[in-house]
């Protein structure tokens, strides 16, 4: 049996893009979407959402034409292709750090989340984790929690599970009991990792680097 592909992009963050650079990605963005952009302050998060807007057209426009491509959202946020016919498909997107990811697929549900590692408070752990999850991250390096968060991200953000916060999962009791849903963790660098859940058994993960000047090309 042929195994469905799911794609997952990777993208750093980069560098402050310079205006003529910001411009040029502007411009290939519907004029909603590039209002959206310049509200963000700070131009570290300007930067995340116009390359995190960039990368969703980018990867899209295979599957779909640019006129049909129209992405709505969800009462929860999620984004979603509104009213395509023929798109069985998912998309999610997650930035932290110094990376941007993307994951598609054509067929069923995807979520991903990407963490930057850094000093998590007690409180924290014990808002964000199962009683069964902090015992198994007890005495563990910090990168272990951070492998539960992004699962629980995850998680969640494929849409599939009945629960109003990720911090509500418990992954140790879902991966017991949700025999459709399928993860996998990787690392992007030593500070980042990413978790993707997906639930079509037959598909494989498919990892691609980018760089932001392929998202310009056709």
């Amino acid at each position: 049996m042929i195994k469905q592909t799911i794609q997952l992009f990777a993208l750093p963050l980069g560098v402050q893009l310079a205006p003529p650079e910001r411009d040029a990605f502007l411009k290939v963005l519907p004029f909603e979407v590039q209002r959206k952009v310049q509200q963000y302050k700070r131009w570290q998060d300007q930067q995340r959402a116009l390359l995190g807007s960039t990368l969703i057209r980018w990867a899209l426009l295979p599957y779909i034409d640019d006129v049909l491509l129209h992405l709505a959202h969800n009462e929860f946020g999620r984004p979603y292709i509104a009213g395509h016919p023929h798109w069985q498909g998912d998309f999610n997107l997650s930035h932290s750090g110094d990376w941007i990811v993307l994951a598609v697929t054509t067929i069923g549900r995807v979520g991903i989340d990407v963490e930057e590692i850094k000093p998590v408070s007690e409180d924290m752990m014990i808002y964000a984790l199962s009683e069964t999850e902090r015992q198994l991250v007890s005495h563990q390096p910090l990168h272990v929690f951070y492998e539960f968060w992004t699962l629980k991200e995850a998680l969640f953000k494929t849409g599939l599970l009945p629960i109003l916060s990720p911090y509500l999962l418990d992954t140790t009791n879902i991966k017991k009991t949700r025999k459709d849903l399928f993860t996998q963790l990787l690392y992007l660098d030593q500070q980042h990792p990413v978790s993707v859940c997906w639930n079509n058994e037959n598909s494989k993960l498919i990892t691609t680097i980018l760089n932001k000047e392929q998202l310009l090309q056709p």
